[in-house]
């Protein structure tokens, strides 16, 4: 801070006072020390001046010298002055966008080889673009985004490339999202952002952010994730969260590859292809809430998916560990929405010899518990009561299939049913029919039951048949999973790659091997 925050009125009146005196000055100390004063005054931490500033006419002088490169001192200081209004309120931005100071801003960048001015420049851009998606669309209508990209081309000052890089997110933000034509060109730039400066959590951070941004829901989604995915950026991203330790780097990371799961069938297929399911113990097993209910957010996309999709989760022991945790009482309401949902859709997409595996599992129990949290929504209501009726449709074609009860005996729990039932009658208008249907495959099931125990009692078997051990893989498993008893959710114990099987299956290797070199290089929590 260069002066004190706390000036009286009569010291800020002398100031303003020599300011007005000098500003304007044909000596040029005297100009010089006028627009440094004029910066030192907006440059206090708290209330700062602008309002007078603007009102005395200043601004329009500072304007004048910002664009005289003739005395690039006093140029730098008028910068930095127009920077600290432009950092105010909403109606100073404004002010400095009606009087087109932004452009003249936007036209130094191309002229301009003195990196601390730059580095000013785009601050106070990066500023104006915050304030509102109008600013924003403005400033990228005249052309910030090639001046941005050539000015990473050359530069490599740390200080300047973060503030590019938080300009850059703030671009990619803002509601509406702004038109892909103008950001398409920054994803080159992105990319090497990613990659060159891995060891450094603030400019990583920001960059990630711009793509989460980006890649939320838009009726550009499509182009967007094709240009995402064709550029190597998805690899990029999935071994910055594996490897970073920072939240703020793991945080918009996820965020961004839960956007594009969230989106058609054949991006998450490219993701999971990508290995992306080998992050998924580091947010599942978080001490972290917020990254809990994340993880759970990405998982509900992909068994949202065909069956092929759903047995990635399974062959993770993902679902083992959304079943587990969802049955744990300590977890939050926003967390256990979230697997349920996973659950739910995962029920209604999969397979039978899948069904079999969440019912083995313990999915029953689950639900059990997550009753209320489903009522809680009404969607996902009509949901979970249609994928109890898909279960008890299975647990129907397997005891009929199998003439015996140990599905039944192990996994139905009559309270829970009975509990359904009955609330049948206090049931919303909506969801009656769910109930209903719930009610029929249930009063089919026990009738079947009830036939094999008439004809098993008769001939003196044993009608009390459990599973001796409720958990099932429908296949060897070849991801070890261990429980966490601190979180109620699992840690992967082995590395959950199974190279072996990507080299058998015979798939090209990847475009960019380089890129992914470069990222087995990183050690992303080095100082």
């Amino acid at each position: 801070m260069d002066i004190d925050d706390s000036l009286n009125q009569n010291t800020l009146d002398g100031k303003f006072y020599l300011i007005l005196k000098n500003i304007s000055s044909t000596n040029r100390q005297e100009r010089y020390e006028a627009v440094q004063n004029v910066r030192k005054i907006l440059s206090v931490e708290h209330n700062p001046p602008i309002d007078r500033v603007i009102s005395s006419g200043l601004v329009p002088i500072l304007h004048k010298y910002l664009v005289d490169e003739t005395d690039t001192a006093i140029q730098y200081e008028a910068s930095w002055a127009l920077t600290n209004v432009a950092s105010g309120s909403s109606e100073h931005t404004n002010y400095i966008v009606e009087n087109e100071i932004h452009k003249s801003i936007i036209d130094l960048l191309a002229t301009s080889n003195n990196i601390e001015f730059l580095e000013q420049n785009i601050w106070a851009l990066g500023n104006i673009i915050g304030d509102s998606s109008q600013h924003r669309d403005s400033i990228l209508n005249e052309g910030i985004v090639l001046h941005l990209v050539e000015i990473l081309k050359t530069q490599t000052k740390k200080s300047l490339v973060s503030n590019i890089s938080w300009t850059i997110s703030n671009l990619c933000r803002g509601t509406p999202r702004p038109a892909f034509r103008f950001i398409k060109p920054l994803l080159p730039s992105i990319k090497s952002l990613l990659l060159t400066w891995n060891k450094e959590v603030e400019i990583l951070s920001d960059t990630l952010w711009a793509l989460s941004f980006l890649t939320e829901s838009t009726s550009e989604e499509k182009e967007i994730f094709k240009n995402i995915l064709s550029m190597g950026l998805a690899e990029i991203i999935i071994e910055i969260i594996f490897k970073s330790d920072s939240n703020n780097c793991i945080i918009p990371g996820f965020r961004t590859i839960g956007n594009m799961l969230s989106g058609p069938d054949d991006v998450t297929e490219y993701l999971l292809q990508c290995d992306v399911l080998k992050v998924f113990p580091k947010f599942l097993s978080s001490p972290k809430a917020s990254l809990v209910k994340e993880g759970y957010w990405c998982l509900s996309n992909i068994t949202s998916g065909p069956t092929n999709q759903i047995q990635r989760v399974i062959d993770h022991g993902l679902v083992k560990i959304a079943i587990e945790t969802g049955k744990k009482s300590s977890i939050g309401i926003d967390t256990r929405r979230e697997i349920t949902w996973a659950i739910i859709n995962a029920i209604t997409g999969a397979s039978n010899q899948q069904l079999l595996y969440l019912i083995r599992n313990g999915c029953l129990d689950c639900l059990k518990k997550n009753y209320g949290t489903a009522q809680a929504q009404a969607n996902l209501f009509h949901y979970y009561l249609d994928g109890i009726t898909n279960l008890l449709k299975l647990f129907i074609k397997q005891t009929k299939e199998t003439n015996s009860l140990k599905l039944f005996n192990t996994h139905i729990d009559r309270e829970f049913f009975d509990q359904l039932l009955d609330d049948i009658n206090s049931s919303p208008a909506e969801f009656v029919e769910d109930y209903q249907r719930i009610a029929l495959a249930f009063n089919q099931l026990e009738q079947l039951v009830e036939q094999i125990v008439v004809a098993k009692t008769s001939k003196g078997e044993d009608v009390s048949e459990t599973f001796s051990d409720n958990s099932f893989d429908s296949t060897p498993s070849k991801y070890n999973l261990k429980i966490s008893e601190e979180f109620g959710c699992y840690e992967d114990e082995d590395d959950l790659v199974d190279y072996e099987e990507v080299e058998e299956s015979g798939e090209e290797a990847s475009d960019y091997e380089e890129d992914i070199a470069k990222l087995n290089e990183m050690d992303l929590n080095d100082d």
